[in-house]
């Protein structure tokens, strides 16, 4: 009875085993190893990545304590880098481009929702329906497009918001920072939409605002303009605009 027993318990181990292997099957890598290889997971890059940033952070330290000629360049190199607008869209695509996607764990279709994205936003689209009631000759620096009387304005293009809020000389805008180190522009808005939040992600065709009453009272009008390369350049050249 006993050796009937025995021979029932190793039959059934032996099936729990090859189930197992089935399951797993050879060359294949389960999800938990997958997890573990990604860079996220990797507990020895985390700690170097730590340690780095401690390191920077007591040498800055350092030479802000000091004073002197070579600590001088150092400072204005530093403030330099802080003081300009950090490439976050670009930033973003370096990273993915090194390491993957650190969304990578979401669900598959909000993944190819985001990839579905990325390929329909490398130009630009327009951000509301209308007419050039201002040309880019006019200031150097942008264009004002004639609308429909309470007009949505959308992103041109996705990327960051690095601005949201009001300029004194555009009134309420919003800026878009795009991973080609581009940026899009908003202004003279009536108002901003609540879901704008500075360094959001915002996809193309995402509403930002209202456009302002035009001086007629029966259309509106809004201010666009595209930076590259720390210039202004004719959104017309970019965007076809009746």
């Amino acid at each position: 009875m006993k050796n009937r027993a025995d021979e029932i318990r190793k039959k059934y181990g032996n099936i729990s085993k090859n189930g197992s292997s089935k399951e797993n099957g050879p060359g294949m890598i389960s999800r938990e190893e997958q997890e573990k290889s990604h860079p996220l997971f990797n507990r020895h890059a985390m700690l170097m990545q730590i340690m780095f940033s401690i390191i920077l952070f007591l040498i800055v330290g350092i030479i802000f304590k000091n004073s002197g000629e070579h600590t001088a360049k150092a400072q204005n190199f530093i403030k330099h880098v802080y003081q300009d607008e950090f490439q976050f869209a670009a930033a973003k695509d370096w990273y993915e481009d090194k390491f993957g996607k650190p969304l990578a764990l979401l669900p598959k279709d909000k993944l190819q929702k985001e990839q579905k994205t990325e390929e329909v936003s490398e130009v630009f689209a327009v951000p509301a329906n209308g007419k050039v009631f201002e040309t880019f000759s006019t200031n150097g620096k942008g264009i004002v497009i004639e609308t429909g009387k309470e007009e949505d304005v959308e992103t041109a293009k996705d990327g960051y918001v690095v601005f949201a809020g009001k300029k004194d000389d555009l009134g309420l805008t919003v800026i878009i920072q795009h991973s080609d180190e581009q940026e899009s522009w908003y202004g003279n808005l009536k108002e901003i939409d609540k879901s704008i939040k500075l360094y959001n992600y915002v996809d193309s065709g995402t509403r930002l605002g209202k456009v302002s009453e035009n001086e007629d009272g029966k259309s509106g009008k809004f201010y666009f303009a595209i930076k590259k390369d720390k210039s202004f350049i004719d959104p017309s050249k970019v965007i076809d605009i009746d």
